[in-house]
């Protein structure tokens, strides 16, 4: 014996249908991991003119901040000479992949300006490495991308 279905059956196993997929999708959704930013992101949104201006203060700097990888688990950052004597600021590690990954340190650079930090408690991938200091009263900011890699293979920082 063969049953057919009517119409009205039809449309009912189709909404039927619609709704598990669709609490299916909201279920799967929910349990997914949502990295932000950074927890603080409307109250840094509303500091960006200060970061705007301590980039420009940064592009103004002669010679540049730079980092340099002189090998695959240290690099150097460094800063203007001038500078040296009065700094004082953050090291920020920011991972876009893994906000709970971020780390901070403080900026103690050398009379030369110049400050050496080990990338060994950083987990493989890349990077944004930012500054942020102050000196002669006029804050700067600088970033770059740092990739870590294995202390095996070669240095890399782009």
């Amino acid at each position: 014996m063969t049953t057919k279905l009517n119409w009205g059956t039809g449309i009912a196993l189709v909404y039927t249908l619609f709704a598990v997929a669709t609490t299916g999708f909201v279920t799967f959704a929910m349990n997914r991991r949502v990295d932000l930013v950074s927890d603080d992101y409307y109250a840094q949104a509303l500091h960006l003119d200060e970061r705007m201006q301590a980039e420009r203060n940064t592009q103004a700097l002669a010679p540049a901040p730079h980092v340099t990888r002189p090998d695959p688990g240290t690099i150097v950052l460094s800063l203007p000479r001038a500078h040296a004597g009065s700094a004082s600021g953050t090291i920020t590690w920011y991972r876009p992949s893994d906000s709970g990954a971020d780390r901070v340190e403080t900026l103690a650079v050398d009379a030369d300006g110049r400050q050496q930090v080990s990338l060994a408690a950083l987990a493989r991938g890349r990077w944004l490495l930012q500054v942020r200091w102050s000196a002669e009263g006029r804050a700067s900011y600088f970033e770059e991308p740092v990739i870590v890699q294995s202390q095996r293979s070669s240095p890399a920082c782009s």
